[in-house]
């Protein structure tokens, strides 16, 4: 049956928050999804071993919520916990210290009622620093396709789908299996790819929640991560998560609107597309293994122009907040050795789409907090790219430039 706004009747979803040492906010984010109108009919804390007031703050929300208390585990183990107590048809799972917006539930789980094929929907967010209300809010940035391949395609690229603004069948989550409790970061990353390869998902022009920043400690007890050490903690995740991503799908599930068997052609674009993603992710050996292969491949085709998707796929590899990061120039050499291996004029056309994202890297040195490291990865790129035939490339992209295939930008309605 579709909701109403008017209809005050439960919801049949179950709202997962797991916990650990968060009573400072958890009350917070608890009030904010207890507050939804319709309200969810079930809400699971779990409590994943806890040591400081969470037990005393959610005794405040008993009996509206169910109260789940385990040994300390991590949060995959936490909401494989939740899931597992789970009685509802949709699923939201949401973090412990952030605030949902009003209206959110109600307008994901209609997006769902009228697109009983997708197995997903999901919105925007918003983050702010601190404690809440606070009007100092940064949009983030999320994308939205008609096709699933496409969108899969840019969530391999980035993460944009957070467990906060979706909400999911919860049969979609019995398909694809458990969290896994190997990850004590980008679990929730790892989970969105799964559900995003298998199901459609449906955007909502809302901004869902207001996701907090703040200098707690994240992750389990005996794998803590400090504020600071995030960003380690999610390249060597993103590693493990991407490694087996390379080697467990199809070379097909890269290319963006094929149906049926693919030609040549379109295989190598789905080849520089994965080579690309890895690339991003910062597994270079991976993204060398697969441009030597393309190269090989584009002259055996007699492949002298690059189609959309590969112009899209180039140009997003050194993105400002992409984790492409030389650890050395060992590393460097052997990358731009393999984009050396395709035939001119190919080579030029490749190197000056590669070029376009470190200009504008350049152009915004003065905001960077490690000026001394960005410079010296935007030295070792350049070396490599500054070349005369890749000038005009490089002015024809910046012409070009549309920073995206197949998906558009997910706007506020």
């Amino acid at each position: 049956m579709l909701t109403t706004p008017d209809d005050t009747s439960p919801l049949p979803v179950t709202v997962l928050m797991p916990t650990f040492n968060r009573a400072h906010y958890l009350a917070e984010a608890l009030e904010s999804v207890l507050g939804q109108q319709p309200p969810p009919a079930e809400v699971i804390v779990i409590d994943d071993g806890s040591e400081d007031d969470t037990a005393v703050v959610v005794e405040r929300f008993l009996p509206r919520i169910r109260y789940i208390r385990q040994d300390n585990a991590g949060k995959a183990t936490a909401l494989n916990n939740g899931l597992s107590h789970a009685t509802q048809e949709f699923v939201w799972i949401f973090d412990d210290d952030d605030i949902a917006a009003a209206g959110t539930l109600a307008a994901l789980h209609q997006a769902l009622a009228d697109h009983p094929e997708a197995g997903y929907s999901y919105g925007l967010c918003d983050k702010f620093f601190g404690e809440w209300p606070n009007d100092a809010r940064e949009r983030n940035t999320a994308y939205a396709s008609d096709e699933r391949a496409a969108l899969y395609v840019r969530l391999m690229e980035d993460f944009f789908i957070w467990q906060g603004a979706m909400l999911a069948r919860r049969s979609c989550y019995d398909v694809v299996g458990p969290f896994d409790t190997r990850l004590a970061r980008s679990q929730d990353y790892e989970m969105a790819l799964r559900l995003g390869r298998n199901f459609p998902g449906i955007a909502v022009p809302i901004v869902a929640f207001h996701q907090r920043h703040h200098q707690g400690v994240r992750g389990p007890k005996n794998a803590s991560v400090k504020a600071h050490e995030v960003e380690q903690a999610w390249r060597k995740y993103n590693h493990l998560i991407f490694r087996e991503i390379y080697f467990s799908h199809q070379l097909h599930e890269f290319y963006i609107g094929g149906a049926g068997a693919l030609t040549d052609r379109q295989l190598l674009t789905a080849r520089i597309q994965r080579g690309s993603i890895m690339a991003r992710k910062g597994l270079w050996d991976l993204a060398v293994a697969d441009f030597q292969q393309a190269a090989h491949e584009a002259a055996a085709l007699g492949v002298s122009t690059l189609c959309g998707q590969e112009l899209s796929a180039l140009r997003r590899i050194f993105q400002r907040g992409a984790r492409s990061i030389f650890q050395n120039r060992d590393e460097a050499q052997r990358f731009f050795g393999a984009i050396a291996g395709f035939p001119r004029p190919l080579r030029g056309a490749i190197e000056g789409n590669l070029l376009l994202p470190v200009t504008y890297r350049m152009r915004r040195l003065t905001g960077v907090t490690d000026r001394k490291f960005e410079l010296g990865q935007l030295g070792m790129m350049a070396r490599h790219l500054l070349r005369r035939t890749a000038i005009k490339p490089y002015l024809d992209a910046r012409r070009t430039d549309q920073g995206m295939y197949g998906v558009r930008p997910l706007l506020v309605s």
